[in-house]
């Protein structure tokens, strides 16, 4: 049986590192779905849960994860939030121009488990 963590890196030039974030105290999770759920709320927590007006909270996002082929910012007013394109359509591509300077998260399997 395999465990999961949820881990960050700042930019493509830095290596994978447990996120430091109280929700996701715990360093590995029973199921990948467990580990997907703490990684969505940390990314939530560092996108949404601010002052800005929805419609800036996009250009100042930190951190995404890729969720469905998507780029994933957080739960905005009950639903998901995926980040969109300048012709309101879904990012599905890691090298957007607007994720540059932004962290990425990610949920793996804890290897040797």
């Amino acid at each position: 049986m395999a465990f999961f963590q949820v881990v960050e890196k700042d930019s493509y030039a830095t290596d994978w590192a447990l996120v430091r974030y109280h929700d996701a105290s715990v360093s590995r999770y029973n199921t990948e779905l467990e580990a997907i759920e703490v990684a969505k709320k940390y990314v939530t927590d560092q996108n949404v849960n601010n002052a800005l007006a929805a419609g800036e909270k996009q250009a100042a996002a930190e951190v995404y994860i890729m969720l469905g082929g998507k780029v994933f910012l957080g739960v905005l007013d009950g639903k998901d939030w995926f980040m969109l394109d300048r012709h309101k359509k879904e990012v599905t591509e890691k090298n957007y121009y607007e994720l540059e300077g932004k962290g990425e998260v990610a949920v793996r399997p804890i290897p040797g488990t």
